[in-house]
């Protein structure tokens, strides 16, 4: 392993490791003096293939602990105590080349017509469009969705994603005129069917990683400006209310689609959340990340500890900029 990893990475300033099965790199990787980084995209907890005493050995090897959410940072500080170590957060976010140059522009009244969906797939007249962009699976609640959808007969829904589960109210949807299913799109393929809608729903449950998630859809729906709204436990979410919003069950998504739905879907938000995206880049994430690396490895070159503040004060990265939008 040692052989290996100095082959490879010998020459490297850092390491970064993504996954907790990985711990065995780090504790070979400090053997060759280089800074290792551990990048924490969920709550492992809520996988049961996952063993935490391994994330525990990796936690205690890495000099740079990078966590996709300020919730997901707490629980790791609480269950490993990283009063002194190194904590930089960093949420996901989405191609620089998503977001418009131009900020979208409300008027009052009825807005123009949103962009058709790529293909002959919606019909024309399938409007006003809410859509659920992303994978159906165990972090889906579609009941809310099935509440509100019957709820509001004028309404249109657009569900674009592959189904890895069969959910409580999936087959109400998918049995709906109302409903399209468009299954399973690549990645770099989506935005435009983001681009499309009227508004988007992401209907989270209350428990699984959701809670100390980074949602990846919720970034992807922000830069063309439409209304977001939320169910379930999203901490992210909750720490920018001024771009989305939540809704406790399906009495209340109706209740809110239903009010934007009068407003002609446009609340008056839509330039706030394109404002928000231009810092949401990939781009700008791989920055943030090079800046934190580099600290460290300045540090380390000046064969001085590393500056150390307490764990909230290191926590400023995605907490400065949701409070700057606030303000």
């Amino acid at each position: 392993m040692k052989r290996r990893l100095r082959d490879a990475y010998g020459k490297a300033d850092a390491l970064i490791i993504t996954d907790p099965y990985f711990w065995p790199l780090a504790n070979h990787y400090r053997s060759l003096s280089s800074v290792v980084a551990y990048h924490v995209c969920d709550d492992y907890a809520a996988y049961p293939y996952v063993r935490l005493d391994q994330e525990k050995d990796l936690v205690r090897h890495a000099d740079l602990i990078i966590p996709v959410s300020r919730r997901l940072a707490e629980v790791l500080h609480a269950r490993y105590g990283l009063e002194d170590s190194h904590v930089q957060i960093i949420p996901n976010g989405i191609p620089a080349s998503w977001v418009p140059t131009e900020a979208p522009v409300e008027r009052p009244g009825p807005s123009p017509p949103r962009p058709l969906p790529p293909g002959d797939l919606v019909p024309a007249d399938f409007r006003p469009l809410i859509g659920i962009v992303g994978v159906i699976g165990s972090r889906i609640d579609l009941l809310p969705i099935v509440a509100a959808h019957d709820a509001l007969p004028q309404l249109r829904w657009l569900f674009v994603g592959p189904v890895r589960r069969q959910v409580p109210g999936l087959a109400r949807l998918m049995g709906s005129p109302r409903c399209r299913f468009l299954g399973a799109i690549p990645y770099e393929q989506l935005q435009p069917y983001f681009s499309t809608l009227d508004a988007a729903v992401l209907p989270l449950t209350d428990d699984d990683i959701n809670p100390c998630s980074s949602p990846v859809r919720f970034f992807s729906q922000l830069p063309t400006g439409q209304p977001i709204v939320y169910t379930g436990t999203c901490a992210q979410i909750t720490e920018t209310p001024q771009l989305a919003y939540h809704c406790g069950d399906g009495q209340a998504l109706a209740a809110t689609l239903e009010s934007l739905a009068a407003a002609h879907f446009q609340d008056g938000r839509a330039q706030e959340r394109h404002r928000f995206a231009l810092d949401c880049t990939w781009d700008r994430r791989a920055a943030a990340l090079a800046e934190a690396l580099s600290r460290v490895l300045e540090a380390r070159n000046n064969n001085a500890p590393p500056h150390q503040t307490s764990f909230p004060a290191r926590l400023d990265a995605w907490s400065d900029l949701a409070q700057r939008e606030d303000a």
